[in-house]
């Protein structure tokens, strides 16, 4: 009986050992919690914007790190500014160029470190390095450019109203649309009248080609006159003699 309830409390002990390494393994993981090695960086911001203890590091929007600690120091300048300390993964190579920021998922979405890789070939950040953070964009002033901006949609939109609304601006607008409608009737009318005009000179076109062919042809007197060669021939020597002896126009037989 002894010996059962031994075994028994042996058993009931090694299962607790088990579970309760499972779940320092799974609070490791969720945390991301890294088992291999790696090296401490230090980001300089003058807001953080949210961060705490154990947020994400993602570089490039891979998850590289965390967040180990945030402290309050003064620059050099005196001013006021939030330290991060962050650990990498060792086999996480990051430019001294790189650029840092704070960054959320989605619009009001976790807060986590981003880092954009620098240039590709350029020295990379040891133990302990350094990179000053730019300012993260606060939702408060974000909100406060939109309320500015639809103010002034408000007021534009306000003013053109009133300019609308304006009865000389209607009697105006009236007026300019009736002096083009005429305008444009004008102009429909006399492009009527020119395509009328266009049409006449293709008549007049077709009636002198055909009267030309007709005095190439001889049809006519006139066109037998240009035709006739004797008859050309007396009527130039008739001219000949009365350029010589105009009297004979006087002479009756």
């Amino acid at each position: 009986m002894v010996m059962k309830r031994r075994n028994l409390e042996l058993r009931v002990g090694l299962f607790v050992f088990v579970a309760l390494g499972l779940l320092a393994a799974l609070v490791f993981k969720a945390g991301d919690f890294y088992l291999k090695p790696g090296y401490t960086l230090r980001f300089i911001f003058n807001f953080v914007s949210g961060v705490d203890a154990g947020s994400p590091v993602r570089l490039a929007g891979v998850n590289v790190g965390e967040v180990k600690s945030i402290r309050v120091i003064r620059s050099e300048a005196g001013e006021t500014q939030a330290e991060i300390i962050a650990w990498i993964a060792q086999d996480i190579h990051i430019e001294e160029d790189a650029e840092v920021r704070i960054n959320s998922l989605g619009l009001i979405g976790e807060k986590y470190v981003e880092i954009l890789p620098g240039t590709s070939g350029a020295k990379t950040l040891s133990d302990g390095g350094v990179l000053a953070g730019k300012a993260p964009v606060v939702l408060e002033k974000l909100t406060e450019s939109g309320a500015r901006l639809v103010r002034k949609l408000e007021e534009t939109v306000d003013h053109i109203n009133e300019v609308v609304s304006d009865p000389e601006f209607r009697t105006a607008v009236k007026d300019t649309f009736t002096k083009a409608s005429g305008t444009f009737s004008e102009a429909e009318i006399f492009s009527r009248n020119l395509v009328g005009a266009t049409e006449d000179l293709k008549e007049a076109a077709k009636s002198a080609k055909v009267i030309l062919a007709r005095l190439r042809d001889g049809e006519g007197s006139i066109g037998r006159l240009l035709k006739d060669e004797t008859l050309a021939k007396d009527l130039e020597a008739f001219a000949k003699e009365i350029k010589v002896h105009p009297w004979r126009l006087l002479k009756r037989d």
